[in-house]
């Protein structure tokens, strides 16, 4: 009886080790094993770029840039992508920004934050050719130094290896930010980040 009861105990703390272990293992990068033009589906939360918009994934270190299907320089069309409440959701999330009010002028300041989505898509990785270098701004040069086109997608400079066309969305979140405020003695333009800088501005209306 009491040898059982100790085999049992042995088991029990093997089981916790190995779950434990399991839970504090890094998820391996989906990205490491993909494939150019491959269809897949990942989790993931939307990251502000200043002129993109980026995604980042559990275990990869690379963030990936998102566009849509039909959307000008891709080669999917815009049949393959599925217009429902949650492309719109997720359009609203990462699109609606707060008005200017009163003095405080807003520069886009979004209106939600946190945006995590399952998006479906079209993979696309950018390679560099035989013979040329990347440097840290995207541009591929050859042998002599000299650039000769650039690797990667963003403005104003190449910085994604990854590209995802967007054919589908699932499971949308996001979290409700709080509309921007200043001072009423303050004037000033509130930018995304929610700083405020004190700057004198003139409006033409026409």
């Amino acid at each position: 009886m009491g040898s059982t009861m100790q085999t049992s105990k042995y088991l029990l703390i093997l089981l916790l080790s190995v779950s434990a272990f399991a839970q504090n293992k890094t998820a391996a990068c989906i990205l490491d094993t993909t494939k150019d033009g491959q269809v897949i589906t990942v989790r993931g939360k939307v990251a502000d770029e200043p002129h993109d918009m980026g995604f980042t994934i559990p275990g990869c270190n690379d963030t990936v840039l998102l566009m849509y299907a039909g959307d000008k320089d891709n080669d999917v069309s815009a049949a393959q992508l599925r217009r429902d409440e949650s492309l719109k959701r997720f359009q609203k999330y990462t699109s609606a920004t707060y008005k200017s009010r009163g003095k405080n002028i807003c520069l886009q300041c979004m209106q939600y934050g946190d945006v995590e989505a399952t998006l479906t898509g079209k993979l696309e990785i950018a390679t560099i050719p035989p013979g040329t270098t990347k440097d840290n701004l995207g541009f591929l040069h050859d042998a002599s130094g000299k650039i000769v086109g650039k690797s990667g997608w963003g403005h104003p400079v190449p910085f994604a290896k990854y590209r995802l066309v967007i054919q589908t969305v699932a499971d949308v979140k996001a979290k409700k930010l709080p509309m921007p405020s200043s001072n009423s003695n303050d004037t000033g333009v509130t930018h995304e980040n929610g700083h405020l800088e004190g700057v004198s501005l003139t409006f033409s209306l026409f």
